[in-house]
């Protein structure tokens, strides 16, 4: 069956001795989805595109290829053939391998495929080049377009089609899993960074031995307004981003013997799913328990004071008198209100040591059940 899709914004491209995708290549460093179709990859160690889309990855994008593997066949006439594709199969894993890509590549591999589509979530190339260093020595023809409806075409349809008739890199692909926790230690670890400074100083005299160490600081506080709303911008998508953990148990429980891996996964997730309202309810109530910290103005209150307990005096001579006397009880009852907001701070970073724990452990789990799918070489030799 042949699909069809009217096309617009689009342009012919011709050349040699550069990419005629060089404008999807440049648009990688802003992508948040990357999509590759290929006939072959470079096998060169250091191929510039696959470095391109390394560095995508590691800026965030999500990534999928789907590639062909040459000298692999369904079968093998001669021992010499199939020790020439397990050496191919072998450049393929080394050079797609998840782990070198942020776990934000999702290779797969499909062996009747000869489409060539390089993509982005803006703009997009198909054409005759393939997605190898080695395509720019030749002559090359195709098309760029950022029509969108052919851009939401090719990711949630023909990207899709194909993947699902192709073998993946990892039998069981935890490469989502695994990218999202990194992220979501990133954020903990940052947030947990920039909470502990705002809220500590540090100390270096003859009571620390001339030593530098933080301690909680009680006349200042660089918690604002807008610290506390990016602060918990940074936990909306907490509990969602974790969902696809779910679904790895699911899959392993359809086997009749749980890996003990997957047992250990399970109940860190089950703890980690108990624990999560706590956690968020925690981090959530920052906001409403240091408002007071967030919001005090000592200038500004120190004015109300003046205002309207010492109107009547504060005049002439008087007043530098009682604008210092305002400002000492103004400074005073902003310190009271951050020694009050210790504890709350104190819980705050507990929380996110905690759930730092928890997916570090969940992460390292999931590592140890990353196995490549063994359909993918099917020579015999091991």
């Amino acid at each position: 069956m042949i699909d069809r899709i009217p096309i617009k914004k689009s342009q012919a491209v011709f050349g040699r001795g550069e990419f005629t995708y060089k404008k999807v290549i440049n648009s990688f460093k802003d992508a948040k989805f990357i999509g590759i179709m290929t006939f072959n990859i470079s096998p060169k160690t250091d191929s510039f595109l696959l470095n391109s889309l390394k560095h995508a990855c590691a800026n965030g994008a999500n990534a999928t290829i789907i590639t062909n593997i040459p000298k692999r066949f369904p079968s093998y006439f001669g021992e010499q053939y199939a020790v020439d594709a397990k050496k191919m199969i072998d450049v393929y894993i080394a050079q797609l391998d998840p782990k070198e890509y942020s776990m934000r590549l999702n290779p797969y591999f499909t062996f009747y495929n000869h489409a060539k589509i390089v993509m982005t979530d803006r703009i997009v190339y198909w054409g005759s080049s393939n997605f190898s260093d080695e395509s720019m020595g030749n002559f090359e023809c195709g098309t760029i377009s950022t029509d969108r409806n052919l851009i939401k075409y090719l990711k949630n349809s023909v990207f899709m089609s194909i993947k699902n008739k192709s073998i993946p890199f990892y039998k069981y692909n935890f490469a989502v899993a695994i990218a999202n926790l990194d992220e979501l230690i990133s954020i903990c670890k940052a947030a947990k960074q920039q909470l502990f400074e705002a809220s500590f100083e540090p100390v270096s005299e003859y009571e620390t031995d001339f030593e530098e160490k933080w301690f909680y600081c009680r006349h200042d506080n660089g918690i604002t307004v807008d610290f506390l709303r990016e602060f918990l911008c940074r936990f909306n998508r907490f509990e969602d981003s974790l969902n696809v953990i779910d679904s790895i148990i699911e899959e392993f429980y359809e086997l009749d013997e749980l890996p003990e891996q997957v047992e250990c996964l399970k109940d860190l997730f089950d703890d980690y799913k108990k624990t999560f309202d706590e956690f968020y309810e925690n981090i959530s109530s920052l906001f409403y328990e240091l408002e007071d910290v967030a919001q005090y103005d000592v200038s500004y209150e120190a004015c109300n004071l003046i205002n309207n307990e010492y109107g009547m005096e504060a005049y002439d001579e008087n007043l530098n008198y009682y604008t210092e006397i305002a400002m000492r009880e103004a400074t005073s009852e902003y310190e009271e209100i951050i020694c009050n907001s210790e504890t709350t701070i104190n819980e705050a970073l507990e929380s996110l040591d905690m759930m730092i724990t928890y997916f570090e452990k969940i992460k390292s789990n999931l590592f140890q059940l990353l196995i490549i799918d063994p359909r993918i070489n099917n020579t015999g030799i091991r």
